[in-house]
């Protein structure tokens, strides 16, 4: 990835397509791409056009807690059950390449996750969700979810995004220093795989939340970045 200038995830570079054309332009016969019309199946098929939008929430465990992007009316910190967050996702451009691949956070079951809950604005939902779609479902790893959400507020339901075991791209668990290994190596075009983990750390020390696997993780990167 030397000399290769990052592209951010924004609004922008959603709406154009350019993180697609990116996915698209590096032709890694191992990441699938959806298409416009596969994305909107998947949207429609969670929430149809026609949906009643008055009460929609969208959960983020990771990156959308420090970069969510959505336009959205509300924001609480939320709890689920019956998930928990790991880095359970092999990514081969995004964060990593096919010589070193990266790993990103999904909801893998069993457990639990702390994270923020967003509720969309009824007007512009639709698009929202689109925009969300473009962006986490790009290559079709997850699998998008209704999950029961914990917050401030009493019990609310919301859009999460879970892994898929029977994808090629799913990691199964392995020991710390693995991940921290990994962690440590990996970058893509949007940037290094570290960088992704420190700042979802951050985000949810912001928020008062601890979690205290990802947090040893970034001590063993430091570890191996330092070294």
């Amino acid at each position: 990835m030397t000399g290769e200038k990052l592209v951010r995830i924004t609004r922008e570079n959603l709406e154009t397509g350019t993180v697609a054309r990116l996915v698209a332009e590096r032709g890694d016969e191992d990441t699938q791409l959806a298409t416009e019309d596969e994305l909107k199946a998947s949207r429609r098929s969670m929430v149809p056009d026609d949906a009643d939008c008055s009460d929609l929430w969208v959960f983020g465990y990771g990156s959308l807690i420090f970069n969510p992007i959505m336009e959205h009316v509300d924001r609480v910190r939320a709890q689920i059950f019956g998930h928990h967050r790991r880095f359970c996702l092999w990514t081969r451009l995004g964060r990593g390449t096919p010589d070193c691949p990266g790993l990103v956070l999904a909801l893998d079951r069993g457990g639990s996750c702390t994270g923020v809950a967003y509720k969309l604005n009824p007007a512009n939902a639709i698009a929202e969700l689109d925009l969300l779609w473009r962006r986490e479902m790009i290559t079709l790893a997850y699998r998008a979810h209704w999950v029961r959400m914990h917050t401030p507020d009493g019990m609310q339901r919301g859009i999460g995004f879970v892994s898929r075991p029977d994808r090629p791209n799913y990691a199964a668990p392995m020991p710390i220093d693995s991940e921290a290994d990994v962690i440590a190596a990996a970058s893509g075009f949007i940037g290094p795989c570290r960088e992704y983990l420190f700042d979802t750390v951050e985000a949810l020390n912001a928020e008062g939340f601890r979690d205290p696997h990802l947090e040893k993780l970034v001590a063993l990167v430091k570890q191996r970045l330092a070294s």
